[in-house]
């Protein structure tokens, strides 16, 4: 009974790290080679949005094979805006095809093309590359968005060069243009550059990690950041400002909380604080959050922990956290093991600490996901509710889910005889059905228990929360599932706010990438369009919110499977480059009270900045949080066994 939702978890671990790890790419398919780097093959009469060799996307333009304009051959590959008006964010047009990794691992690749524009007043045009890692990690990128082309130019030769991990998986390349205007690009090559390095073997090892004094403030001199040698040229008044505003954070341990006075005024009226990351894996990020909450809980009132995590399982652990023997196994029955660290363990002391006091810091969740080791316990769970004045309609409800659990396992494992997709209609009803029945007897469930209405009311979430993990499933490894899942985690965040907490504050933690307020689209793929959990709560909930994205600069981190990873060097204007220019290792820029000027423009205009350390990603810095926490060096968590 016990081994069904462990493999639940284990498949769910999976899909978790694929959705976040920015794996959502066009399909490639081209043999063993490069295919028609000329554009002279194809349908040179009609426009065409797939040249022969290449995937090609262009919502919001027209792909075409142009033969009255080339640099040689019969054809280029034209991309011209169609749209009036303002040009949608995020649409643009790109062709894509893979180089045979096995012959450019180790060495570098160089992408030379030519190209020309015409009337690119927005945006730009260029070439680009991609080389990525394991689980879907960007180890190298360039899509020429610094230097891309603009305005009207003639034909013009243009490079583009990557090293290319000997460790690395796939090498993406192609045309982009994402921009108003016309582009035509023609003669593409492809060149394997310098000796094969040898191949690494082996798991990436982090460097030792310095001693540090947990327990008390740093001075100025030890928590002075080292300047990075080789960073890259900084626009002068945003270095200004940076070194100007950025808070210290002078501790990531520390019970004076004296450094972090400053966010009592920004946080004033806010109900609700959401706490990211850009990477699960960081020990650096894990032992910050603990400590803000520990300040949120303790000065500020914040009386709720929500997590990344099943509700249901999170949040009947947080009714009695002293019923287990200590918080290691309060943490395995509520959270995903990805943060299953010495680091996170210290945030379950505290929560134990607390619950004997006047004030306790409540733990609970919000995903939809099954996330812990008393995953299994739901059926109970569901049955003892219901059997509160309906034993008979009990027992189907514990056999049902019970049932439901082992499909799930087989369909996430791809079993041939798991259950047809046709037959999980019948799954969504009586889900749906348990919902709508616990709504209605609700009054009559609740004076059997003990709990009074809170029980029965988590119940009714968790039956609403199964229906939409079933659909999660059901969707794969696709935008939609993504959107499924994030609404859904919307939805029980509004549950925990407005009926299970209804007057007390609330801190969320979560990865950057589901508390991003915009959440549309996904890194740089055109045809990728959805929301995040982020986007739903900003619309609900945007004056009682305030949003704080972490990232770092330099080091190393860990994947969710754990494999301890290098962070990627960063360029000029991106997120990264701009808030190494703080003097501190730790610090916070507030962005919700500043007004525009030279130097602070960069948190309205989009600028790189980097999922997991390594995936580039758009942003505009002030749609997508209230404050960023910046973690200069980084080093993986301890993990539990």
């Amino acid at each position: 009974m016990a081994r069904i939702p462990e493999i639940i978890v284990a498949g769910l671990r999976m899909t978790l790290a694929m959705l976040l790890a920015g794996t959502l790419v066009p399909a490639v398919s081209v043999g063993q080679g490069v295919a028609n780097l000329s554009f002279d093959e194809g349908n040179v009469v009609e426009a065409v949005s797939r040249p022969p060799g290449w995937s090609a996307n262009a919502p919001v333009h027209e792909l075409a094979l142009d033969t009255a304009d080339a640099v040689a051959g019969r054809a280029s590959l034209r991309s011209r805006y169609i749209l009036d008006g303002a040009r949608p964010p995020g649409d643009f047009a790109v062709a894509v095809q893979a180089y045979p990794i096995e012959l450019a691992r180790g060495r570098a690749l160089k992408l030379i093309g030519w190209m020309r524009t015409e009337d690119v007043t927005e945006g730009f045009a260029g070439l680009w590359m991609r080389v990525d890692g394991p689980s879907g990690i960007t180890l190298e990128f360039d899509n020429m968005e610094s230097r891309g082309i603009r305005g009207t130019t003639p034909w013009t030769r243009y490079t583009v060069q990557l090293p290319v991990d000997s460790g690395a998986v796939q090498v993406v390349f192609g045309a982009i243009h994402p921009g108003t205007g016309t582009a035509w690009f023609d003669s593409l090559s492809v060149e394997v550059v310098g000796p094969a390095r040898p191949r690494a073997t082996g798991a990436y090892t982090a460097p030792p990690r310095p001693a540090e004094d947990l327990t008390r403030l740093l001075t100025d001199r030890e928590l002075a950041v080292v300047p990075d040698p080789d960073a890259p040229p900084e626009d002068s008044a945003w270095t200004e400002w940076v070194r100007g505003n950025a808070h210290p954070i002078r501790s990531l341990g520390a019970d004076d909380f004296s450094d972090l006075a400053f966010l009592a005024p920004l946080l004033e009226g806010k109900r609700i604080v959401q706490l990211g990351e850009n990477g699960h894996g960081v020990r650096e990020f894990i032992l910050a959050k603990v400590r803000l909450i520990r300040y949120l809980h303790e000065h500020l009132g914040y009386d709720v922990i929500a997590f990344e995590s099943s509700l249901n399982e999170c949040d009947r652990a947080g009714r009695a956290p002293n019923a287990v023997p200590d918080a290691v196994t309060l943490m395995r029955n509520c959270i995903f093991s990805v943060w299953h660290t010495e680091e996170v363990v210290q945030l379950f002391e505290y929560i134990r600490e607390t619950e004997g006091t006047s004030r306790p810091l409540r733990l609970t969740g919000f995903d939809v996901q099954i996330s812990s080791h008393i995953a299994g316990a739901r059926s109970g769970f569901l049955r003892d509710v219901v059997a509160a004045i309906d034993t008979a309609y009990a027992r189907s409800v514990f056999d049902t889910d019970r049932m439901v659990q082992t499909e799930l396992m087989r369909t996430l494992q791809d079993v041939d005889d798991s259950l047809p997709e046709a037959e999980w209609g019948a799954i969504f009803a009586f889900y749906e059905g348990l919902a709508d029945w616990l709504s209605t007897n609700e009054t009559a469930i609740a004076a059997k228990l003990s709990n009074g209405r809170s029980v029965p009311r988590l119940a009714r979430q968790t039956a609403i929360s199964m229906a939409v993990f079933v659909r999660q499933v059901l969707a794969g490894r696709s935008p939609e599932s993504i959107e499924v899942r994030d609404r859904g985690m919307a939805d029980n965040l509004d549950f925990l706010a407005d009926v299970l907490y209804p007057d007390q504050k609330i801190i969320v933690w979560a990865h950057n990438f589901h508390v991003q307020r915009r959440g549309y689209g996904y890194g740089w793929t055109p045809d990728v369009q959805f929301r995040t959990m982020g986007s739903f709560v900003a619309d609900r909930r945007r004056r009682d919110l305030y949003t704080i994205g972490l990232y770092m600069y330099r080091g190393t981190a860990a994947r969710n499977d754990r494999r301890v990873y290098p962070i990627t060097a960063h360029k000029g204007g991106s997120l990264e480059s701009i808030l190494h220019r703080s003097p501190w290792r730790y610090s916070f820029v507030d962005m919700s009270s500043v007004e525009r000027e030279p130097g602070t423009s960069w948190m309205y205009e989009p600028i790189v900045a980097k999922e997991w350390g390594t995936n580039p990603q758009q942003i505009i810095p002030l749609d997508e949080y209230d404050g960023i926490l910046f973690i200069d060096t980084t080093w993986p968590p301890e993990y539990l066994r």
